[in-house]
């Protein structure tokens, strides 16, 4: 995106927190939503597309290890690393059912250092090596960062009195 009227100029560390609450706000495990976000902020093009992947549910995925990795019902943001994790520990067949190739495929097997090609209608992971991503400050588009925050503030415990009484909020104990 270009700079100029319309865009936000944030952080490689805002960006990254604001992604790792969006995925932990849709259900994605705190390790995934990590390398994602982390993905994202070396990629933040790849801002958009994400959006359209936090809204899809969550489904359960099926595992078949008899040939390397194929994954069945595979959610992009959940399931990529472990199909990364199969390649770099030397698996030869690695499979997403499913799963198209987008910004954010490419952001996480950049991130991870392996391909993502599309074969047959599926996504097949392979090792390969990529020049090490630099983070910095970015260009985000003001509505994208504001969908962004509508799947982050599904973490948010609610603003009330039985939330505080629970051990909601600093309470006394914040000194800051």
């Amino acid at each position: 995106m270009a700079a100029g009227v319309g865009t936000l100029n944030v952080s490689s560390n805002q960006l990254k927190m604001a992604v790792l609450k969006a995925c932990r706000g849709i259900g994605v495990p705190v390790a995934q939503a990590q390398e994602v976000a982390a993905a994202i902020a070396a990629s933040p093009l790849a801002l958009n597309k994400l959006l359209a992947h936090l809204a899809k549910p969550i489904s359960s995925a099926s595992f078949d290890f008899s040939f390397g990795v194929d994954v069945q019902n595979a959610h992009l943001l959940r399931d990529f690393s472990v199909c990364a994790d199969a390649v770099s520990q030397g698996a030869v067949l690695v499979i997403l059912r499913g799963v198209a190739k987008c910004d954010v495929t490419q952001a996480l097997a950049q991130y991870h250092g392996v391909s993502a090609e599309m074969d047959n209608g599926d996504l097949h992971v392979a090792p390969h090596q990529y020049p090490a991503q630099k983070s910095g400050r970015c260009k985000v588009d003001p509505d994208d960062w504001r969908r962004l925050g509508v799947y982050a503030a599904l973490t948010y415990v609610p603003e009330t009195d039985a939330s505080r009484l629970a051990g909601a909020g600093a309470g006394l104990t914040d000194n800051d």
